[in-house]
């Protein structure tokens, strides 16, 4: 069985995402709380362009805790 198209793009932005909270762990582990805010605002682009608002969510709560 081959997935929908829309299935593939939602896979494809969800992993986009992701990587781009990983990103954000590896810069935020390097001092730079600044370039980790911004690569999880990218990763909040992906998530909602992919309709997943609970990865929306827990990511803005990990912007919030870099505020802090």
């Amino acid at each position: 069985m081959s997935e929908k198209a829309s299935d593939q793009l939602i896979k494809f932005l969800s992993k986009k995402g992701d990587y781009y909270v990983e990103l954000a762990q590896q810069h935020l582990h390097d001092n730079e709380p600044d370039k980790a805010k911004e690569l999880l605002e990218g990763a909040i682009s992906y998530y909602t362009k992919a309709g997943l608002k609970e990865k929306i969510e827990e990511t803005r709560k990990r912007i919030t805790s870099i505020s802090k």
